[in-house]
Parts: C-alpha cells; sequence; structure tokens
C-alpha cells in the first residue's frame, strides 16, 4: 500500500468563520477523526495537499504530521466549492493498522473489448469503485479488471473479481463492465426513401379504394334498390 506524506497545522476553533480565515491564508480547512481520537480541525496548505492526491494517484495512506504529531489517515471526503470546484474542506479517517477498515478503491479497465474492436459494440461501465474491507497496509491502489477478451452481449460481474488479503462488500451479482450491441442509425436518404414508399403505398390503396367505390355505386344505380333494372332500361327495353 502507497503511504505519502503530508503535513498540516492545527486550526483554532471551528465552524464557518474558522474554515473561511484559513481558505482566505491559501489554506484547506479539514478534520481528523478515528476510534481512537479525538475529532482534531487542521488547516493543510492546498498546493501540498493537491500535489499529494496526485502522488497518491488512488488509494493511498497519508502520514498527515500535524505539530509533530503524525497519524495515519485516509481521506474520506473532499468538498468542493459548486462553482469554482476548489476544494473547500477535506476529512481524514485515522486508522490503526491492527485493525480492518472500509472503503473504496478505483476499478481500472485494461485493453480494447473484441466486441468492440471487430464488431462495432458499445462498452458500458457500471462500476468506476469498488467496496471493500481490509487491513490498512493490505489496502490496494486499485482493482484492475482485464475486458479485452470480452465480445458482444459479455460482461463482467462482482462475483468475477478477486482482491487479495480483502473482503469485496459490494453485491456479488453487480454488473461492473458489459459489451453490448451496437445502435442502428438510420441516415436521411434511408429515412426520406421509407417515408416516400410509405406515401406511394397510402396512394395506391386510396386509389383502389375510390375505384371499388365508384364500381358498386354504378351497379346499384343500374340495378334499383330492389335488385330490378331501373326504369329507364325497362323503357328502352320496351
Amino acid at each position: 500500500m502507497k503511504e505519502v506524506e503530508l503535513s498540516g497545522d492545527p486550526r483554532p476553533g471551528v465552524g464557518k468563520g474558522s474554515a473561511r480565515q484559513a481558505r482566505v491564508a491559501g489554506l484547506i480547512p479539514g478534520v481528523v477523526y478515528g476510534p481512537e481520537i479525538d475529532p482534531m480541525p487542521v488547516a493543510i496548505n492546498a498546493r501540498a495537499f493537491r500535489a499529494a492526491v496526485k502522488t497518491a494517484g488512488g488509494a493511498a495512506i497519508f502520514n498527515l504530521d500535524v505539530a509533530g504529531k503524525v497519524n495515519k489517515v485516509l481521506v474520506r471526503a473532499i468538498q468542493r466549492d459548486p462553482v469554482t470546484s476548489d476544494i473547500i474542506h477535506v476529512d481524514f479517517h485515522a486508522v490503526s493498522m491492527n485493525k480492518p477498515i472500509n472503503l473504496s478503491i478505483p476499478i481500472h479497465f485494461v485493453g480494447t473489448p473484441h466486441g468492440v474492436k471487430t464488431d462495432g459494440g458499445i462498452m458500458q461501465t457500471t462500476m468506476r469503485e469498488l467496496d471493500i474491507a481490509c487491513l490498512p497496509a493490505n489496502i490496494p491502489e486499485y482493482v484492475e479488471i482485464d475486458v479485452s477478451e470480452l465480445g458482444i452481449g459479455e460482461s463482467v460481474h462482482v462475483s468475477d473479481l478477486e482482491v487479495p488479503n480483502a473482503e469485496i462488500l459490494a453485491e456479488a451479482s453487480r454488473t461492473v463492465v458489459v459489451i453490448s450491441a451496437p445502435t442502428v442509425i438510420k441516415s436521411a436518404t434511408e429515412e426520406a426513401a421509407e417515408g416516400e414508399e410509405g406515401e406511394l403505398a397510402e396512394g395506391v390503396e386510396g386509389a383502389e379504394g375510390v375505384e371499388g367505390a365508384e364500381g358498386a355505386e354504378g351497379a346499384e344505380a343500374a340495378e334499383g334498390a330492389d335488385g330490378k333494372p331501373a326504369e329507364g332500361q325497362d323503357k328502352k327495353k320496351k
């Protein structure tokens, strides 16, 4: 498990006022909490924190040095400004190296699926992180899934995954990734041709209906309502 060094300072006071002062000074307000320590407000240099997260690259333990005391912590939550996306608060969870913890690790997909490369399928991922439980020393940076052999209609489920020295907490039946059949999109030319065929068919049916109606009306007029020849025809024969 990767460990990354990070330092911070105790943050005097709590609440919005203290957090605002820290942000004005270019610091990120945060709190360290855990089962074996009392909650401790801290302030972390914003640039140093971004660099540490980039170095971690995924799940990692941070050795957080606050006033000379080092705590092994995990980043539990990062709050961002909804407009600027700047980090405005960080929650650190202090861990015991002898007790299992629950956390989420990233899922990395490797390769190009056979069904995508040769059959034009679409790779759909439904999970980006995997929930696990393990000792802090056994936390993997990520779980890797090779999707190169997947064809159309094939998928990977949580039950197909293995994480050494860890218990997978996600539901076994959940789908992680699936290769779907390509979507057929009709061109404008095809749609226009289909529309013309439909109009032509309607015109033919309408013409047949009109001719049939005229024929029937003519026959009725010739015979009369009671089936006998019309009066005009009788007179001609006489």
